[in-house]
C-alpha cells in the first residue's frame, strides 16, 4: 500500500532527483559541522570526569606553570580544610604481567584522590589512605581500557602483581570506563601512590616541581576562607626554604577555566576552524536556499492561483518553510548518521590519539541547532518573496516560464565569496606546512636515524654501564659512524632549570635565570652534526655524579656572560647555593628545539637516565642500518625495552601534528565548500538557460553561430563568479589577517594563496557553468519556440 504523502509535502515528492540534491547537500554540511564540534570539544571544553566539576579547583604556584613539588603539596593539604589530592604522569612505564608487556603511562598520586574525584571502581577497591604512607605495600588501580586492551579483560587480575619498571604492584581494583584521565590530553594506563615512586628523591625534592594540586570546594563562598589557608601554607614552606626563591604564591583556580588556559594554542587553532565551518554551514544554506528559490520560481503560477482564490500570504509561508524544514530534517538525519562515521575518521587523526573523539550529548545538541539554522535560512527567501509576489505578472508568464531573480544571484556570489575564503585558508595552510617541512632544523639530519629506549628496570647504580654498552653495540655495526644517546630527541622541548652564575641568582632574577637542559653521552654533538664552536666535547668516562662539566650552546652564553667566553666559567645548574658548580668546557652551535622557535639557552650534563634516545650518524641512507639496528635492540635477553627506529622526517612530521591535523580538517572544508559552490553555479546557470531557452532559440534560427550564443550565456554567469571572486579575495585577506598567528613562514599579503584559490575556483566554476550552457545550445530550437 502506497504511503501517504502530506499535501505541503507533495511537491518535493514530485521531483525524487531536486529533493535528493538538496537533502544530500543538507547532510554534507551538517555532517562537516558536527564532526569538527566533536573534534573541538574533545580539544577544549570537554571536562575531565567528574561529578560537579564546577567544584574542583586547581591550585597553581607561582613558577613552573603552577606545577608544584611533592613536598609542598603534602604542606598545603595538611594546611587546608578542603579535600584535595596532587598527580604526576610517567611516561614510557615498562609493565610486565606473565606474557604480557610493554610500556604504558601511569599517574602517580598522592592526597586524597578518589575522595575529591568521587570516582568509583568497576572492580576492587581504589587507594586508600593507608596506601599513601610510607612502608606500605606497592599497589595500583588500572584503566578499564588498559585491562581489556591490553590484560584482554582477564577476570583473575585483582590480587595479582604487576611489575613496573621491575618494580611489583598489586593490583587491588580496576576503574570504570568512564574514568579515565585527570588531563585533557593524557589517558593513565595504571595510578600508584608517589611514596613507591622509582626514585626517591622525586617524593622529598623540593626543587622538582612534578605535581599538579587539584582541591574540591563546597561552594563559590569557600573560596576567600581557603585563599587565606592557602597564604598560610605558602608562607610556612617559604620559612622552611628561607632563602630559596622566597615569596611563594598558591591561588585556586576553577579546574574547568584551568584545563582552557593550558589549551589557549590549540583553542586558537580551534576558533579558527569553528568560523571556517560556519562559513561552510552558510554556503549549505545558500546552497539550499537557492535551490529552494528556483523550484518556488518554478511553481509561480501555483501560488498565484492561490493568492488569487484567497490564500493568505501565511499559508504560503508555512508551506514554503514546511518544505524547507523537511529538506533540513532529512538531510540532517543522514547528516548525524554521516558524522557518527566522520568521527571514527577524525578519531585517527594525529591528535586523536591524546584526546577522545565522540559523538556526545552536546555534539547531538549542535547538530539540531544546525538543522534549525539551515531551515531558517534557506526557507526565509523563497517564502518572503512568494509571499509578496505579483499574481498577475506570474499567470502572464505561464507555469513552464522560470526566472534567475536578484536574490538568487546574490546567494551565488555569497557562495562564491565564502568558498573563495575557505579555499585560501587551506592554501595558507598548505604553504606553511610545506614551509615547516622546508625549515632548517641546525642540525645534519640526512643520515641520521634515533630511537627511544627504556631504562627503568635497570637498577639506577647499573643503568650508565647498561646504555654505554648498548651504544658500543650500535657503533661497532658497519656503516655507522657515531653513535650516542641524550634525553632528548629532534624536534623536542628541553627541560627547565632556573640557574645560579655569579651574576645572575634565580630567587632574584628568576625569569632571566631561565634555560633548558638535557643529559647526553659523549659524541652526541657529533651524531647531531653540531660544530662545538669553543672548548672540547664530552670525553668518556666524565664524571657523572656530582656534575663537574657542561656543554653550553651559544644563547646560554650570550645570556649569561655577555661580555666574556662562556668557556672554563661556573654555573648552578639547579638554582641552589649550596650545590657545587659546573665548569663549562665547550660551546655548541644554537639550533631550535621546534620549527620556527629561537634557540634558547641550553646546558647540557653527561648521564644516563631512565628513558634515553639512541642517534646514529649513517656514513649511507639510515634505512641500510636499520634491521641490524632491530637485531640487536629485539634480543630477549635484553635489559632494556626499546622502541621502532625512526628516522629525521618522522620527527618532523611528529612535531608538526597539530598543523596536519588542522591542515586534513581545512582541506575537508574547503573540498566540500568547492563542491557546494559548483552545485550552486551549475544549478544558478541552468536557470539562467531556462530563463533564455527562448531568446537564445531564435537567435540560433536567425543564423547566430552556437559558439557566440555560448560566450553569451557564459558571460552572465561568469559576471555572478567575478564578483563574488572579488568579495571572496577581499574577505579571504581579512580571514589570512586573523589567522596569521597560526601560520609559519607565510604571511598574509602572500599572493601566491590568492592566485591559487582564485585559479581553482574560476576553473571549477567555469566547467560548472559551461555544462548546462552547451547542454542548452544542444537542444532543438523548435522545442523552445513553440512553448506557450
Amino acid at each position: 500500500m502506497p504511503v501517504p504523502i502530506p499535501a505541503n509535502l507533495r511537491a518535493l515528492a514530485k521531483r525524487p532527483g531536486f529533493t535528493l540534491a538538496a537533502i544530500s547537500i543538507v547532510a554534507l554540511g551538517i555532517a562537516l559541522a558536527t564532526t569538527v564540534a566533536s573534534v573541538v570539544d574533545a580539544l577544549i571544553f570537554r571536562p575531565i570526569p567528574v561529578a560537579n566539576i564546577e567544584a574542583l579547583h586547581r591550585v597553581n604556584g607561582n613558577l613552573f606553570g603552577g606545577a608544584l613539588p611533592a613536598p609542598d603539596v603534602r604542606d598545603i593539604i595538611e594546611r587546608t580544610d578542603a579535600p584535595a589530592f596532587s598527580y604526576g604522569h610517567r611516561f614510557s612505564v615498562e609493565y610486565a604481567l606473565d606474557k604480557n608487556a610493554g610500556l604504558i603511562v601511569l599517574c602517580e598520586l598522592q592526597g586524597q584522590t578518589f575522595e575529591t574525584l568521587q570516582w568509583t571502581p568497576e572492580k576492587g577497591r581504589l587507594l586508600q589512605p593507608d596506601d599513601y604512607l610510607r612502608g606500605s605495600e606497592p599497589v595500583t588501580v588500572i584503566s578499564h581500557s588498559f585491562w581489556q586492551n591490553e590484560l584482554a579483560a582477564r577476570p583473575s587480575v585483582i590480587g595479582e602483581s604487576l611489575l613496573l619498571n621491575g618494580k611489583p604492584f598489586r593490583v587491588v581494583g580496576i576503574l570504570k570506563p568512564q574514568f579515565h584521565r585527570l588531563h585533557r590530553t593524557i589517558k593513565p594506563h595504571a595510578y600508584t601512590a608517589l611514596v613507591h615512586t622509582f626514585e626517591d628523591w622525586v617524593y622529598d625534592r623540593r626543587g622538582y616541581y612534578c605535581q599538579t594540586m587539584l582541591a574540591r570546594l563546597d561552594s563559590p563562598a569557600a573560596l576567600p576562607a581557603y585563599q587565606t589557608q592557602l597564604d598560610q601554607a605558602a608562607a610556612y614552606i617559604d620559612d622552611i626554604n628561607a632563602g630559596e626563591r622566597d615569596n611563594r604564591s598558591l591561588a585556586p583556580l576553577a579546574e574547568t577555566a584551568a584545563a582552557r588556559e593550558n589549551a589557549a594554542e590549540t583553542a586558537q587553532q580551534s576558533f579558527i576552524i569553528i568560523g571556517l565551518v560556519a562559513a561552510l554551514l552558510l554556503i549549505t544554506c545558500f546552497n539550499v536556499g537557492n535551490m529552494l528559490l528556483s523550484n518556488a520560481y518554478r511553481r509561480e503560477r501555483e501560488f498565484a492561483i492561490r493568492r488569487s482564490v484567497g490564500a493568505a500570504p501565511l499559508q504560503i509561508v508555512r508551506q514554503l518553510f514546511t518544505e524547507s524544514m523537511a529538506v533540513s530534517l532529512l538531510g540532517g538525519v543522514l547528516g548525524i548518521a554521516l558524522s557518527l562515521w566522520l568521527v571514527q575518521l577524525a578519531d585517527d587523526l594525529p591528535f586523536a590519539q591524546y584526546v577522545d573523539v565522540r559523538f556526545n550529548a552536546s555534539t547531538l545538541a549542535i547538530a539540531i541547532a544546525a538543522i534549525l539554522i539551515t531551515a531558517l535560512i534557506s526557507g526565509l527567501l523563497p517564502a518572503w518573496h512568494l509571499a509578496r509576489g505579483n499574481s498577475a505578472d506570474a499567470l502572464k508568464r505561464g507555469g513552464k516560464a522560470s526566472r534567475v531573480n536578484l536574490s538568487a544571484k546574490l546567494l551565488v556570489v555569497a557562495q562564491v565569496a565564502l568558498s573563495s575564503t575557505l579555499l585560501c585558508a587551506a592554501f595558507l595552510y598548505t604553504l606553511s606546512l610545506k614551509k615547516s617541512l622546508d625549515f632548517d632544523p641546525g642540525i645534519d639530519a640526512d643520515q641520521l636515524a634515533y630511537f627511544e629506549a627504556s631504562l627503568q628496570s635497570v637498577p639506577q647504580n647499573r643503568r650508565r654501564q647498561v646504555a654505554q654498552d648498548l651504544r658500543a653495540k650500535l657503533a661497532n655495526i658497519p656503516g655507522v659512524e657515531t653513535a650516542s644517546f641524550a634525553t632528548s630527541r629532534p624536534f623536542r622541548e628541553y627541560g627547565t632549570s632556573h640557574i645560579n652564575t655569579d651574576r645572575f641568582k634565580s630567587n632574584e632574577e628568576e625569569d632571566h635565570c631561565a634555560s633548558g637542559y638535557t643529559y647526553v653521552s659523549a659524541d652526541y654533538f657529533k651524531s647531531l652534526g653540531v660544530p662545538i664552536l669553543s672548548g672540547r666535547d664530552f670525553r668518556e668516562g666524565e664524571a657523572v655524579w656530582p656534575f663537574e662539566v657542561a656543554l653550553v650552546n651559544q644563547a646560554f652564553e650570550r645570556r649569561f656572560f655577555p661580555d666574556s667566553s662562556a668557556v672554563d666559567q661556573t654555573f648552578k645548574p639547579w638554582g641552589g647555593d649550596e650545590q657545587p658548580p659546573v665548569r663549562i668546557i665547550g660551546v655548541f652551535k644554537d639550533y631550535p628545539s621546534e620549527p620556527w622557535t629561537e634557540p634558547r639557552p641550553l646546558f647540557a650534563l653527561t648521564q644516563a637516565q631512565s628513558r634515553v634516545t639512541y642517534h646514529l650518524r649513517s656514513t649511507s641512507d639510515p634505512r641500510s642500518i636499520l634491521n641490524t639496528i632491530e637485531t640487536i635492540t629485539r634480543d630477549p635477553s635484553n635489559e632494556f625495552v626499546a622502541r621502532e627506529v625512526l628516522f629525521f622526517t618522522d620527527a618532523q612530521k611528529r612535531s608538526l601534528r597539530n598543523e596536519r591535523s588542522a591542515l586534513v580538517v581545512l582541506g575537508t572544508l574547503a573540498v566540500s565548500a568547492l563542491l557546494l559552490s559548483s552545485v550552486g553555479i551549475w544549478y544558478t546557470t541552468r536557470q539562467f538557460v531556462r530563463q533564455s531557452q527562448k531568446e537564445l532559440s531564435i537567435r540560433l534560427a536567425l543564423g547566430a553561430a552556437p559558439s557566440n550564443l555560448l560566450k553569451l550565456t557564459l558571460r552572465r554567469s561568469l559576471a555572478l563568479i567575478g564578483t563574488g571572486l572579488v568579495l571572496g579575495i577581499i574577505l579571504s585577506f581579512v580571514t589570512a589577517r586573523w589567522i596569521q598567528s597560526a601560520l609559519q613562514g607565510v604571511s598574509a599579503t602572500d599572493p601566491l594563496p590568492y592566485l591559487l584559490m582564485a585559479a581553482t575556483l574560476f576553473a571549477v566554476a567555469l566547467l560548472a557553468t559551461y555544462l548546462p550552457a552547451r547542454n542548452a545550445l544542444k537542444a532543438d530550437p523548435r522545442d523552445a519556440l513553440t512553448e506557450v
